[in-house]
């Protein structure tokens, strides 16, 4: 899937746009220090491609913009930044709670967008190394574990088919947010209870 020529890279397409949607919180993040910058990554290899991650980049923006009003899952998400424990566990807790009843674009939209308010917590906290580390256990966890479901659901370019048939490319329904929000909801308690007992 790496090759060169006309062929469009899933991974390097989740690349590009993990990378944007964590750059832009950190941009947006009003923070008093400058965030380290991000591990470059490949070049596309095709305008087909560049188109796809720009076009993409958009939506994904438009969608993550749109996430930023939810008040209950920012804070759900900054319980769980505060939890103890590894950011690999941190975020794989995450994760399984976003992915808990299955794979979605809009899922995966809503896990980039996770590893960029935990980037700007960790830079909240003065923690900037730990924003290079999200970044590259996020995108671990892509490649591990959803890459294969984006390839067989016909690549970014159908997730793009499947947010310009929906008005205005809303987020996750009502009821999809709500179990999400409820989980990670759950997880925010938990860390709160270790780090009264602590």
């Amino acid at each position: 899937m790496d090759g060169g020529g006309d062929e469009i890279s899933d991974e390097r397409i989740a690349e590009a746009c993990l990378r944007g949607v964590m750059e832009e919180e950190l941009r947006e993040g009003h923070l008093d220090v400058e965030a380290p910058a991000l591990p470059s990554g490949p070049e596309p290899q095709s305008e087909a491609e560049r188109d796809l991650m720009d076009e993409l980049g958009r939506r994904v923006r438009q969608q993550s913009s749109l996430l930023k009003g939810n008040q209950e899952l920012q804070d759900s998400i900054d319980g769980v930044i505060r939890m103890p424990g590894s950011m690999m566990d941190k975020f794989s807790q995450l994760a399984g709670k976003v992915f808990k009843n299955g794979v979605t674009w809009d899922k995966i939209i809503l896990l980039f967008y996770v590893a960029g308010r935990m980037a700007i917590k960790v830079m909240e906290d003065n923690l900037p190394l730990q924003v290079i580390e999200i970044f590259k256990i996020a995108l671990n966890y892509f490649k591990e574990k959803l890459l294969g479901w984006v390839t067989s659901h016909g690549g970014w370019s159908n997730c793009l088919s499947e947010l310009s048939g929906r008005m205005q490319g809303m987020p996750l329904t009502t009821k999809q947010t709500l179990i999400i929000i409820a989980g990670l909801a759950f997880l925010s308690i938990v860390a709160w209870k270790r780090t009264r007992r602590a």
